[in-house]
């Protein structure tokens, strides 16, 4: 089907979206800033009767806090994100990753729902979600559902939401006062380049030991969905939080990562690369916490 045979639908609110997701005779593709979907059309991987265009729907853009975690709407934009003051004091790790998420019009355009629904194992946001230990809350006509998102993704270009469902709420855990975030992308040009491999954590330290008492990590574009680093972590908390315990990690990161070789990177760069990028955030890291 051309583009210009493809109906367009534009509902005001919530419920119109739903009632239209629900009507399973058409295959519905919902849109918002569309920096994906154009790249998609054109290459044909998407061919949909209708688009759903909810990028009006106000009620789904927002940044906000309450007992149960930081909640940011599937429509709040990269520069949201980058501009939030209480995502750059809770949820820094964030902030980090969609400042790289392409060029400004794209950071403009693009949505952090977007960047999870196209289930993109280069999606920039995705990895400092997983270290946020966010949880995803799809809605349908019949039920409300909350996924952790380390059980969303099933592959590239592929997760647990149905046709009728539509993503309307990211929960994330917001960071505590001892803790940091860093975000490391590899790619031909960085922000504006898809990533070849691209790296997140969060760390918490206790800075009279010098220990780390808890850290996540997260790698994209090194398997088929974004993956926690657990051996790495698990290493993390063992001894004093120096560039030989950092060296030592980035050597059992090249292990655990399991990417493949595309046109992009083979798998064995990449492997190099995830461990560079490891180590060099890591030391990034160390220096803020001795400098706060």
């Amino acid at each position: 089907m051309k583009t210009s045979e493809m109906q367009v639908v534009s509902p005001k609110s919530l419920n119109e979206c739903l009632y239209l997701l629900n009507d399973q005779e058409k295959n519905n593709r919902l849109i918002a800033g569309g920096t994906d979907a154009v790249v998609r059309m054109k290459d044909k991987k998407w061919t949909p009767d209708s688009w759903i265009n909810i990028k009006s729907m106000n009620e789904l853009r927002y940044i906000r806090e309450d007992p149960s975690g930081i909640h940011v709407g599937p429509l709040t934009t990269h520069t949201d994100i980058v501009k939030s003051k209480l995502l750059q004091e809770k949820a820094d790790v964030l902030t980090f990753a969609a400042k790289e998420v392409g060029a400004t019009q794209m950071q403009n355009m693009g949505t952090l729902g977007g960047n999870i629904g196209n289930a993109s194992p280069t999606g920039d946001t995705i990895p400092a979600l997983y270290v946020l230990d966010a949880r995803i809350e799809l809605r349908s006509l019949d039920e409300t559902r909350t996924i952790p998102i380390e059980e969303f993704f099933l592959g590239p270009g592929k997760t647990v939401m149905e046709a009728n469902e539509i993503i309307t709420n990211i929960i994330i855990r917001p960071q505590e006062k001892n803790e940091m975030g860093i975000f490391e992308k590899l790619g031909p040009r960085k922000a504006q380049s898809i990533s070849i491999v691209n790296f997140a954590a969060s760390i918490s330290m206790d800075k009279q030991t010098n220990h780390c008492t808890s850290g996540r990590l997260a790698f994209g574009s090194v398997a088929p969905t974004i993956i926690r680093a657990k051996k790495c972590e698990s290493v993390l908390t063992l001894d004093r939080f120096d560039k030989d315990i950092i060296q030592n990690i980035a050597k059992i990161a090249w292990k655990e990562v399991a990417p493949i070789s595309d046109v992009r990177a083979s798998a064995n760069y990449r492997r190099d690369m995830a461990s560079a990028l490891l180590e060099r955030g890591l030391l990034r890291l160390m220096k803020r916490w001795e400098n706060k």
